[in-house]
């Protein structure tokens, strides 16, 4: 079974959960969140720089650089996240192009899944980063 959210999505929602503790005030190198949230630097700079150009961090370099939230985490979703990283979804093909299925007009399963597809988009929309904090307390611990 193929994975409905890539692993790099994953990691660019936890990268964001984690900046925001330290909203609006300071910024995390890179290579310290990447070892937080065990991940390699190449991997983690590969996923801010997406999350920069979708203008959902800022970066800041130098000695004290590093990179911070561009958005407060109460009004940052999951939805914008994966959004600015490529995150395309659809449940069923004839969602994304209604004209292969001859009887989309009237069918129970193109409504069923259309249904579930817009509630899923709608939680991630409302999934807020600020209610997804990771601390280095919990990272601690692990």
């Amino acid at each position: 079974m193929t994975a409905f959210i890539k692993r790099e999505y994953d990691y660019a929602i936890r990268i964001c959960a984690y900046l925001a503790n330290f909203y609006p005030d300071r910024h995390i190198p890179v290579p310290d969140v990447a070892k937080k949230l065990f991940l390699t630097v190449p991997f983690t700079t590969k996923i801010v720089h997406q999350l920069k150009n979708g203008k959902i961090i800022d970066t800041v370099q130098g000695k004290y650089g590093g990179i911070k939230l561009s958005r407060t985490p109460d009004k940052l979703s999951f939805f914008d996240i994966l959004n600015t990283m490529g995150f395309e979804m659809s449940v069923n093909e004839c969602l994304k192009n209604p004209k292969i299925c001859p009887i989309v007009a009237n069918c129970k399963i193109h409504r069923y899944f259309f249904t579930q597809e817009e509630q899923f988009i709608n939680n991630l929309k409302e999934a807020r980063i600020a209610d997804f904090m990771i601390t280095d307390d919990q990272l601690r611990d692990l």
